[in-house]
């Protein structure tokens, strides 16, 4: 029986094929260990180039490569290859979607959460925003129509075009996309009046939880909007935002989807 994958489901009208490994960025490639490690040995014997490809890209995963490609032999025939090759593009597709096709991704019905969540927590009118892990720019063109100006950080190079593709369509001249993380922003200190993440939190969750508050000025907001859903498999990062240590104020509200929490401290 074939493994049950969600990304097949949610990018239906999508196709991936392995050639699209070419779009991972070096972030995400070092990101790979773990995912499908046999699946990606197997791709990697088949297809040399793709291999010289990571390791130029990403260095780093040098001994990972050599190690799962020591370790996992060739496909055995044409049938196992592409069985393999399937299981390996779809383990990863959120990512490949971003560089192939962001469009794809900005249809998901997760992106229309009422931005009136953020709106009554603090005004943005007349304020210095950022967009933290800015994805498609749903919320950097919500925030752009009434901020001074929005800084919208996001580290794929084909989301960050897509923004801009979207900030220009609409004529928007107070919007700036930068390449960043966001628990490494290229900001200066305390240049922020309102920090937004939405769908983004938690790759680095304690590096990023001290960027925020580096970049937001005294007396400006740090608002989550969603920060989690109300589900087992996020209560740890849930219990971890409103500890003491970094203090979290937060509430539920119902998206189409199921329940998801917000979250919001003013420094």
């Amino acid at each position: 029986m074939t493994p049950y994958n969600p990304f097949k489901e949610v990018f239906k009208d999508v196709s991936l094929e392995v050639e699209d490994l070419y779009l991972l960025e070096s972030f995400q490639i070092n990101m790979l260990p773990g995912v499908a490690d046999r699946d990606l040995a197997v791709v990697l014997w088949a297809h040399p180039s793709i291999k010289r490809f990571l390791l130029k890209k990403c260095p780093s995963v040098a001994d990972y490569i050599g190690n799962i490609t020591n370790q996992y032999s060739p496909a055995k025939d044409e049938r196992e290859l592409a069985k393999c090759s399937d299981k390996l593009v779809w383990a990863i597709a959120d990512w490949l979607v971003y560089g192939k096709c962001p469009e794809a991704y900005d249809k998901l019905e997760f992106h229309n959460w009422d931005f009136r969540e953020v709106s009554i927590i603090t005004p943005i009118d007349g304020k210095v925003v950022i967009d933290g892990g800015a994805g498609t720019g749903r919320v950097t063109l919500e925030a752009a129509r009434t901020a001074r100006r929005v800084y919208a950080v996001e580290p794929v190079t084909r989301l960050r075009q897509f923004i801009r593709d979207k900030v220009s369509e609409a004529f928007l001249e107070n919007a700036f996309v930068i390449d960043g993380f966001l628990h490494a922003m290229p900001l200066p200190d305390n240049c922020a009046d309102v920090l937004i993440t939405s769908h983004a939190l938690g790759w680095h969750l304690e590096k990023e939880l001290r960027e925020f508050e580096r970049v937001v000025k005294k007396g400006g907001y740090i608002i989550h909007c969603p920060g989690t859903a109300d589900i087992p498999d996020e209560e740890a990062q849930h219990l971890r935002l409103i500890s003491s240590d970094w203090g979290y104020d937060f509430s539920g509200y119902q998206e189409s989807d199921g329940w998801k929490r917000k979250y919001w401290k003013q420094l």
